[in-house]
């Protein structure tokens, strides 16, 4: 027989739950078990179970509840078997006879010591894992149903103590084994939770300092310092104190150790690193996605080996997880959902809904949206389409579309409310998270503006709203709502009063998809490489975390479990909520959306790339080429062609073509076609992470194709670069007309053996011709001189503050003064004091404007007046959110961006754009993206001529390229593939009334100058 009281208390015997009765009888027990194999007299118990105030009968009613007792453990009615069972009577009190093993607790305590052993034996990735097994007995707060039990209150002190060490000790455990830097979240939940805890603070402390986070290690010991001065009169330990100083002294003691991969390729878990950098910085931006590197294939269907062209959907066996069919369906399904009858497949790159008859596993129909569609739910007697927002870079529905699965007739659409003047939140289709769930009686969808609005399906209005979250994933199951907000906290609301409850804060790196069920909820953790599950209680949440593999993105429940998938891996999980035992039960290609229902689990996933077919048709356009045969070689562009940016990016393509066309397909002696592929989705009108990484794939497998132009995005090329640079036959060249992020080639941005990983080959394959951010901040810096400035207050982060103090410096500036900022803070009233201490005559302010960059501003100038010079980079855009956000403060402002404007390119350029619109009926160029599209392909197209026919020798006549008198003037790269000096533009800020402000992003201010940055400033 089992006893467990690391939780509720629960009793089974050979895996057969035991009932025990009321609540009198479960703390008889209780009280019998903190005092096993003793003699408990009858006065102690009448004493623990009705305190200073027993009832006249309390002796008789002890004696019944043993009674009782005897008989639920003993299973048997028989009085003399009685006698033989474990609750014994001896004289005037009773005995419980427990084995050692018997109660969880001790099980729990003999296996923290064991691996108390075990890590002093220096074997600290074995006692990691014994302190896990030893962690995952807990199913909530100890003695949870005996919280307020005066008897019970010190084992439960005893215990969560206990608890709390044996997280110290696996805490301890990772950080031997190099894992410092994954562990941050959950020490800061930790920490938050036990804010006096010293160890707790101290493993902090160094997890921080070795991930080169020095400041914010330093901080979290100031901190503590403060609590305990304040709270207790005290000094933080001398060990504490020690650690500081070695922090400030940057002792080589404390370097971790290099991280335990464990038995890997070292190839993948290379790609794993870069990808998962970028999903770091994918989430700054709120878009929480992953990536690694997999070859894809064909999947086995009841023994065949079968491979469907397109996206499909898969049906599961519920009980093994073998994929026993699929269903061809459209371009890219994403969303799943199973209800009223069928199984329903939402493509939203086709805009289409389909069908599937569960029962024959086929194909029924295929309707139509109507709109561009972000997510999918049934219920209620319905079908549940969120819309997008037209042209907005966003994967959140504006209204919700109700289409009756009899007729797939849309029977009513329903506005979502969005406040008035609040900004509309950019969240990425290449998460996974649901934003719109049913209940029987309501649908519930996340708005524009993070809140959750609640719809009667019965009338099709919005009925209530819940303001006070602001959600960025919904889920709905067993009666209960949960969201995930934009602060990686989990929340319930409470559908009959529609108010929220206290936060659960997660200590995940990331918080994605969601599922209710087994009385828990299911987070995926992409980043992390797991799911996360949360017990939620009033008192104190449980949560434990279930390893799986980066890049888990779909999560549900049904069928008695959890189930994941991850696209990054080609695998879907089952996992046991008995046991948290995971396993992979199934291999498809990038499976994606996970649904549960109608006898099945569904899983929508991509069609394999194929070395020996053309490009993907759903990312690829046709082959353009002007020879009567098939050219050698193929050049293709990646960039976003839907939403937002198609405006600047269609115009790319045209150019590209059009320089082709002006050359006659042919590079030297070889021939060239060309393809324009997309990286984007209308889920998320812009690129999709998930697209990258498959284009990549694509591209590096297809041997025709010999170089990219791309990406438009900077986190794009993140992901696309090492794929590309570990390419069959070669590092397959890359050069992209915007990309600006210093990272993907700075190695002073990078952390120690980045490079290697971000260009695994050894061989830089990747340049760009627009001037990255280190050079945006050296014009700045030669702004600030031409201004007839000599005192510059530095206001940034540590990367764009070291490129600013050097340039400046270099310049004969003077640094009077240098800060970071949060834009978080709602007061910056005492750093516009301290700047205007220093008398800086020019500040540089490097950051985001978001979310209050516009109060920045607007104390600055109350404190420096109108003339000390402004100067922001193109982070701090757009200007029209610049001007609602600062008001009048933000007038005399200078922006910067990369680049240089149609009108003033070198007459090489001019005469392009003339000859390039000429092609568009006259039609001029938006923007200067048709110019740098332009000049990308010639560069290309002259590497190609000059190379042997080889990626890898064109790779390199690439990174040796120097053009002179081209479209965009002079180009030269360095040995990162950056340019040794690029234009860039300077915007000042005007009003958005005054009559020659730009239009777009700079409406609102006019064309100052143009500067070229030097990178010889940063030497």
């Amino acid at each position: 027989m089992q006893f467990g009281i690391l939780g509720p208390l629960e009793v089974s015997d050979e895996g057969r739950r035991v009932e025990i009765g009321g609540h009198k009888q479960r703390a008889l027990l209780v009280s019998l078990l903190l005092h096993a194999n003793e003699v408990v007299s009858l006065d102690r118990l009448i004493d623990e179970l009705w305190g200073e105030t027993p009832p006249p009968t309390a002796a008789k009613t002890l004696q019944a509840q043993v009674s009782r007792l005897r008989r639920a453990l003993n299973g048997d009615e028989d009085p003399a078997a009685h006698m033989l069972g474990p609750l014994e009577t001896r004289g005037h009190g009773y005995l419980l006879k427990i084995e050692p093993g018997q109660v969880d607790a001790d099980r729990f305590q003999g296996m923290l010591e064991e691996a108390r052993r075990t890590r002093a034996d220096g074997k600290p990735e074995e006692a990691a894992e014994e302190l896990r097994q030893a962690l995952a007995l807990w199913r909530g707060p100890a003695l949870a149903d005996f919280a307020y039990e005066p008897f019970a209150q010190t084992e439960i002190a005893r215990l969560d103590e206990l608890q709390l060490t044996a997280l110290e000790e696996r805490l301890e455990a990772d950080l031997a084994l190099g894992r410092h830097t994954e562990l941050i979240g959950e020490m800061e939940a930790l920490v938050a939770r036990h804010p006096l805890r010293e160890r707790l603070r101290g493993q902090l402390m160094l997890a921080l300092y070795r991930s080169d986070r020095q400041a914010e290690a330093l901080h979290v010991y100031q901190e503590f310092r403060l609590a305990l001065a304040e709270e207790l009169g005290l000094e933080p330990s001398q060990g504490l104190q020690r650690l500081e100083r070695q922090i400030l002294e940057q002792d080589a003691e404390l370097a971790g150790p290099a991280r335990k991969l464990g038995p890997r390729p070292v190839r993948r878990r290379a790609q794993l690193l870069v990808l998962a950098g970028a999903l770091l910085l994918a989430a700054a931006v709120g878009a929480v996605v992953v990536l690694l590197l997999r070859d894809g294939g064909g999947e086995t269907v009841n023994g065949r080996e079968v491979t469907i062209a397109g996206g499909k959907a898969g049906a599961l066996d519920p009980r093994t997880g073998e994929l026993l069919a699929t269903i061809p369906l459209g371009t890219s399904p994403t969303s799943i959902a199973v209800g009223e009858g069928s199984v329903w497949v939402l493509d939203a790159d086709d805009r289409t809904v389909s069908q599937i008859d569960p029962r024959k596993r086929a194909l029924v129909r295929t309707f139509s949206t109507g709109s561009t569609p972000t997510d999918l739910a049934v219920g209620a007697g319905a079908i549940w389409i969120g819309n997008g927002v037209p042209q907005a870079r966003t994967a959140l529905p504006e209204s919700v579309s109700r289409f009756d699965p009899e007729s797939a007739v849309v029977d009513g659409t329903i506005p979502l409310f969005r406040a008035s003047g609040a900004a509309l939140v950019w969240v990425s289709a290449a998460s996974l998270a649901p934003h719109v769930a049913v209940t029987d009686a309501a649908v519930w969808v996340v708005n524009p503006d993070l809140r959750v609005s609640r719809i009667d399906p019965r009338t099709n209005r919005v009925v209530a709203g819940v303001a006070e979250v602001r959600a960025l994933s919904i889920a709905a199951g067993e009666g209960e709502v949960w969201i995930v907000n934009d602060q990686g906290e989990v929340v319930e609301i409470d559908p009959r009063t529609n108010v929220a409850s206290k936060p659960i804060s997660v200590g995940a790196e990331s918080l994605d998809a969601l599922a209710v069920g087994a009385g828990a909820v299911w987070v995926a953790d992409p980043v992390g490489g797991s799911v996360w599950r949360i017990n939620p209680d009033p008192e104190k949440a449980i949560l434990r975390t279930i390893s799986l593999e980066v890049g888990v993105g779909g999560v549900a429940f049904g069928e008695g479990a959890v189930w994941a998938t991850n696209e990054l891996t080609d695998e879907v999980y089952r996992i046991d909520p008995d046991t948290n035992e995971a396993r992979v039960v199934s291999r498809m290609t990038a499976p994606r959306g996970v649904a549960v229902g109608e006898g099945g689990v569904w899983v929508t996933s991509a069609g394999p790339p194929s070395a020996e077919e053309a490009l993907p048709a759903s990312s690829c356009g046709k082959l353009v080429y002007g020879g009567a045969d098939s050219p050698r070689f193929v050049v293709v562009s990646d960039l976003p062609l839907q939403g937002q940016p198609r405006a600047a990016t269609l115009p790319m393509t045209e150019a590209i073509r059009f320089v082709l066309e002006q050359r006659g397909f042919r590079a030297g002696p070889h021939t060239v076609g060309y393809q324009s592929c997309d990286d984007s989705t209308a889920q998320a009108g812009d690129f999709d992470l998930y697209k990258c990484f498959s284009n990549a794939k694509a591209y590096a497998r297809n041997l025709a194709v010999i170089g990219v132009i791309g990406t438009y995005n900077s986190i794009c090329s993140y992901v696309e670069i090492p794929i590309a640079n570990e390419a069959p036959g070669g590092a397959l060249a890359m050069i992209s007309p915007s990309n600006t992020w210093a990272d993907l080639t700075r190695p002073e941005g990078m952390r120690p053996g980045e490079p290697e990983v971000r260009y695994p080959s050894g061989e830089r394959n990747f340049v760009r011709i627009a001037a990255a951010d280190h050079l945006q901040v050296v014009a700045d810096a030669q702004l600030v001189k031409e201004l007839g400035a000599r005192r510059l207050f530095v206001l940034s982060d540590p990367s764009f503050g070291t490129y600013m103090e050097t340039a400046a410096r270099n310049l004969g500036l003077e640094i009077v003064g240098s800060s970071g900022w949060n834009s978080e803070d709602r007061d910056f009233d005492r750093l516009a004091e301290r700047i205007a201490r220093t008398r800086a005559d020019a500040v540089f302010i490097g950051g985001f404007l978001y979310p209050n960059g516009g109060g920045l501003v607007r104390d600055l100038r109350a404190r420096l007046g109108p003339d000390v010079a402004l100067v922001a980079i193109d982070r701090f855009g757009p200007v029209p959110d610049l001007l609602e956000a600062a008001g009048p403060a933000a007038r005399g402002m200078y922006v910067s961006v990369y680049g240089i404007p149609n009108s003033e390119l070198p007459p090489p350029g001019k005469r392009f754009l003339e000859e390039f619109e000429a092609t568009r009926a006259g039609e001029p160029s938006p923007s200067n993206s048709a110019a740098y599209a332009a000049q990308a392909a010639e560069i290309l197209l002259d590497a190609i001529a000059r190379s042997d026919g080889t990626r890898s020798s064109v790779t390199r006549e690439l990174r040796g390229t120097t053009v002179e008198d081209g479209i965009l003037g002079d180009i030269r790269f360095d040995e990162y593939g950056d340019l040794v000096a690029g234009p860039v533009t300077v915007f000042r800020v005007v009003g958005k009334r005054d009559p020659n402000s730009s239009d777009g992003f700079y409406k609102g201010a006019v064309f100052d100058r143009v500067i070229t940055a030097r990178a010889d400033l940063l030497r």
